[in-house]
């Protein structure tokens, strides 16, 4: 679509109808969303789902920033094309909309930030979490403090620590029953932790496996008694 095109087709199509509009979703990364999306969005007041499928990274920030606009939004996909370079608080804005139940994510080099520190009087609302980057095992307990209404839960790269925690943080996941895990070099000591210490209540547990080199632990996932225990 020309840019002569689409000015038109936001001039004429969805801003007078902005207002009405309850699913918005985008799969061309040739859009330049700084003219489609981001001057409509305070005007989005009835939108439920935003789906960003295949855009630049380039682009998240400005959108992330502007969620908050949307009063009612409850469902929320962003999945990028590259890598993102400015992160900052991401997550943490994300985790402050007030209605959203689902999001999913998809944004290569998306880090959890070393300064969020471990949720303690702000929460999410999000019931259904899906994160499709890769994030560290050591990570992840950080992140899912924020989310104490989480019932299910997709991680697609889950890597093995990049730090030793040895701490077990005070974090309540008592609605939480569905999992579903791609490990990468993830030891069975280190997985056998996380699953004690937070997914004592899952009732289904999908997990799929992935090493790079050999390790000694790998064949632990095969062992009975360790999964018994």
């Amino acid at each position: 679509m020309s840019k002569s095109k689409l000015q038109h087709y936001l001039t004429h199509i969805i801003k007078p109808y902005a207002y009405r509009i309850e699913l918005f979703r985008l799969s061309n990364p040739f859009i330049d969303l700084s003219l489609l999306l981001l001057p409509i969005m305070k005007n989005l007041t009835q939108l439920t789902t935003l789906i960003l499928n295949n855009i630049e990274s380039n682009y998240i920030e400005q959108i992330v920033n502007h969620l908050s606009s949307l009063p009612v939004l409850s469902s929320l996909i962003i999945i990028s094309i590259n890598t993102i370079k400015n992160h900052k608080n991401i997550y943490y804005k994300i985790f402050r909309l007030p209605i959203l139940k689902y999001c999913q994510l998809l944004i290569e080099l998306l880090q959890c930030p070393k300064s969020l520190p471990v949720a303690t009087n702000e929460f999410s609302t999000i019931e259904h979490l899906i994160i499709n980057h890769e994030i560290s095992i050591d990570q992840l307990p950080i992140l899912l403090s924020y989310v104490p209404q989480l019932r299910r839960l997709s991680i697609g790269n889950l890597k093995k620590p990049k730090i030793n925690r040895t701490e077990r943080d005070s974090i309540s996941l008592n609605y939480l029953t569905n999992i579903s895990l791609k490990l990468h070099n993830v030891n069975f000591d280190d997985f056998e932790i996380l699953v004690t210490n937070y997914f004592r209540q899952i009732q289904v547990l999908t997990i799929a496996i992935q090493y790079i080199g050999f390790y000694d632990n790998s064949t632990q996932y095969l062992n009975a008694d360790r999964w018994e225990q």
